[in-house]
């Protein structure tokens, strides 16, 4: 179950092509919005905003303290970066529900080891990198752990249906969707060796020696 973490926005009234001196003060631009709430222009300090959005991604509920406004629960729903520099030049916050479900994309990461991966003769193939589950809000899970200890021959590949079974979340990806398989590596190639060309040995003529009679 997720743990909701408290960020201070304050309100935002500069807004268009002048959000970049907001940039040069050390601030992020930012919009909150979600079901039954006008949408807020915001802006927060952009070490606090990077220091969370490392903690929770997307798939973590975050406080949002906005002055004259009750708190709401957000997740961050979409960031945007620089194109050179890559860095955050604006987020958008969803307010949700507590107490409605809801369906979000949440990151798989791969664990354990797989012992043809160990020794070089295969590498991961991931498929998936996020499944679509439906929980509410406060119960999704900030990511889900594949274990790939399994997969120790070319034949075998793990499935949303080989996930573990959750009380707090249900998949929507359907069951049958490939997560992660194997691709031979050029040493995992068996190369089939030629047969060895077998040599006929010539026959021996034996010429008979006629004896000379003298």
């Amino acid at each position: 179950m997720n743990t909701s973490v408290a960020l201070d926005l304050q309100l935002r009234t500069v807004i268009g092509k002048k959000v970049k001196t907001l940039r040069r003060q050390g601030l992020i631009p930012a919009t909150v919005y979600g079901k039954g709430i006008e949408p807020l222009s915001v802006q927060m300090p952009e070490r606090a905003f990077q220091n969370i959005y490392r903690r929770v991604g997307r798939t973590a509920l975050v406080e949002l303290n906005i002055p004259g406004q009750v708190k709401q629960a957000a997740f961050i729903q979409d960031i945007q970066r620089h194109p050179i520099s890559r860095a955050i030049i604006h987020a958008d916050f969803h307010v949700v529900n507590l107490l409605e479900k809801i369906h979000v994309e949440v990151p798989l990461v791969l664990v354990g080891k797989s012992i043809i991966v160990e020794r070089g003769d295969a590498v991961f193939n991931q498929s998936l990198a996020t499944v679509e589950v439906e929980a509410f809000p406060a119960e999704l899970p900030q990511h889900i752990d594949v274990d790939v200890s399994g997969l120790n021959a070319f034949d075998k590949a793990i499935y949303v249906r080989d996930l573990p079974v959750s009380s707090s979340y249900t998949f929507i990806t359907p069951g049958d969707e490939t997560i992660v398989s194997l691709t031979a590596t050029r040493a995992g190639v068996e190369v089939e060796e030629e047969a060895p060309t077998t040599v006929a040995e010539p026959e021996l003529i034996r010429e008979e020696r006629e004896e000379k009679e003298e």
